[in-house]
């Protein structure tokens, strides 16, 4: 699978811009060396897992957004997610699964 690191540094970009943060502040959070995010920013540097991890944890993104640009589908479509996760129980966890719900549901009254 190719990866584009100058698209993946520009999400990241995109990202730190939105929280109002500087490439500063994001590397002392995340521990990096100071204008490294800005080589990775431009696509110049090429991170390790654990960096892109810790920029995905300054910047509150999952690594899915961040190296294929799922756009936050996990806080868009929070029912698909639980529908496909109940799918993949076994019908008696999906029973139990449905029991707690149930229970949820009649703590808001």
């Amino acid at each position: 699978m190719y990866m584009n690191y100058a698209e993946i540094g520009r999400r990241i970009a995109k990202r730190r811009r939105q929280m109002l943060l500087t490439q500063a502040e994001v590397e002392a959070r995340a521990n990096l060396s100071p204008r490294y995010l800005s080589n990775i920013e431009r696509g110049r540097s090429i991170p390790s897992i654990d960096v892109l991890m810790q920029i995905t944890n300054v910047l509150q993104m999952t690594p899915d957004e961040v190296l294929l640009g799922a756009a936050q589908a996990s806080r868009e479509e929070p029912a698909a997610r639980l529908s496909a996760d109940l799918d993949a129980l076994t019908p008696q966890q999906q029973a139990q699964a449905r029991s707690f719900i149930g229970w949820l549901r009649a703590q808001e009254g």
